[in-house]
């Protein structure tokens, strides 16, 4: 509404021709009294705030509260203080809680005056709730962290209500309270002294909190939700392990691991103890396999595939019980690869020497990094061998891994190579020489 002031200064800007109709460049006429806000003072559920803005200072505020069950205006409030920003734009109070009948949704009717004689009147510039504002402040859990031995979390506490009229906190006797953790839940009823105490068990490792509610009551309506702090949970998980014994750890080129044991133990206070009627997998023995353990925690494996080249031999548990962990173990197997000589030949150089040479191969999918050759004599074949010579590194020749070495020697004998390959590797003699004397 524009005030009689604001008229007048209207008036005069025309006579004078001071004010510019196209241009735009003269201040405009103030707007009136402007509710910016009106609703529950957040910190006190009996009171009622106002934010206003007006062209001079307000004067006088008045408001009407009226019943949306009744139809009836059922209070006037007048006694409101600024409490934040000036008196043309700020924030008004009431001055002590509002008393009314019942507890209630009431729309906030605002009348209000400033000084330069602008006046608002409003319905329904916001809504006042007269209600109980309930919490559960003084919750707490019985352990803040679950384990093996203790798998559930206890939480109690009060709920308790302020009342709008007089700001009393009394219990709240008689209602439900909500516990939920992750997929947990129970509800509960309080006690005349508004006390309560539910137990819910901890059977997911994603359930890392607790907490309790007062929810929306639709026989209590003004009766406000509240919720205890959120208590996070945490989980001490106890430590398994898997002892994998193989039959062997070193077979032949293509040969198998007869059979694999391995056994389940899990940490208790008394020690490591077998874990009995697990189920343990492995993809290492041709396919997916499952083992249950018997009461000692062991469970024996099947033989391997025939094995090509070195493998590991894994175990594996994953926990039916969240408060254990998974285990995994592994051992590794050593496949010993084919080493044989492809030829050896023997000749006489000169007089004074003789040559040996020839190839190497090796079946499997693994060759040796250096690949050493011992020239060896014995002067009957049968024994004594002497190395007399070694070619350090047989190399590739298209054919196989050549060596070739020239040695002093008159006398007659017999000639041979040898290949030391332990651990990885066969060892290997060649065919045996015989040369005649120079």
């Amino acid at each position: 509404m524009t005030s009689r002031r604001a008229l007048a200064a209207l008036t005069a800007a025309l006579v004078t021709g001071g004010l510019s109709l196209a241009g735009g460049t003269a201040a405009q006429a103030a707007t009136g009294i402007t509710v910016v806000a009106a609703h529950n003072d957040w910190t006190n559920n009996g009171k009622l705030v106002l934010s206003l803005t007006a062209p001079t200072a307000i004067k006088d505020i008045k408001v009407s509260l009226y019943s949306v069950a009744t139809h009836q205006t059922v209070a006037t409030v007048t006694d409101f203080d600024l409490t934040s920003g000036t008196a043309d734009n700020g924030t008004w109070g009431t001055a002590s809680r509002i008393q009314l009948p019942d507890l209630g949704s009431y729309r906030i009717d605002v009348s209000a005056t400033d000084v330069g004689g602008d006046t608002l009147s409003t319905t329904g510039s916001g809504y006042f709730y007269y209600a109980v504002q309930t919490n559960l402040d003084d919750a707490t859990i019985d352990r803040s962290t679950v384990d093996y031995f203790h798998r559930s979390v206890t939480i109690s506490g009060h709920l308790m209500g302020q009342w709008p009229s007089t700001g009393a906190i009394t219990p709240m006797g008689g209602l439900s309270v909500q516990v939920e953790s992750y997929f947990q839940n129970a509800t509960v009823t309080t006690a005349a002294d508004g006390s309560f105490s539910a137990t819910l068990p901890f059977t997911d490792l994603n359930a890392t909190d607790i907490q309790a509610s007062f929810n929306y009551d639709p026989t209590h309506v003004f009766y406000n939700q509240s919720s205890s702090r959120d208590f996070q949970i945490g989980w001490k998980r106890t430590a398994t392990r898997i002892d994998v014994n193989p039959s062997t750890s070193v077979v032949p080129f293509k040969g198998t691991v007869d059979s694999t044991s391995a056994r389940l133990l899990w940490d208790s206070p008394d020690g490591w103890e077998p874990l009995a009627g697990k189920t343990l997998g492995s993809n290492s023995f041709g396919g997916f396999v499952q083992r249950t353990t018997d009461g000692d925690g062991s469970a024996v494996f099947p033989a391997t595939q025939p094995l090509w080249s070195n493998t590991t031999l894994s175990v594996g548990w994953s926990s039916d019980d969240p408060y254990l962990t998974d285990a995994q173990a592994s051992s590794s197997i050593m496949v010993v690869a084919p080493a044989s000589f492809r030829s050896f030949t023997a000749t006489r150089a000169d007089a004074a020497n003789v040559t040996l040479q020839g190839d190497m191969v090796f079946s499997g999918n693994l060759t040796p990094s250096t690949i050493p050759v011992n020239i060896q004599f014995s002067e009957n074949g049968t024994d004594d061998w002497t190395t007399v010579t070694t070619v350090p590194n047989a190399s590739w020749d298209g054919t196989g891994y050549g060596f070739v070495a020239t040695v002093p020697s008159t006398g007659a004998g017999f000639w041979r190579a040898t290949y030391t390959g332990e651990p990885q590797f066969q060892n290997a003699v060649s065919t045996v020489k015989h040369l005649t004397g120079s």
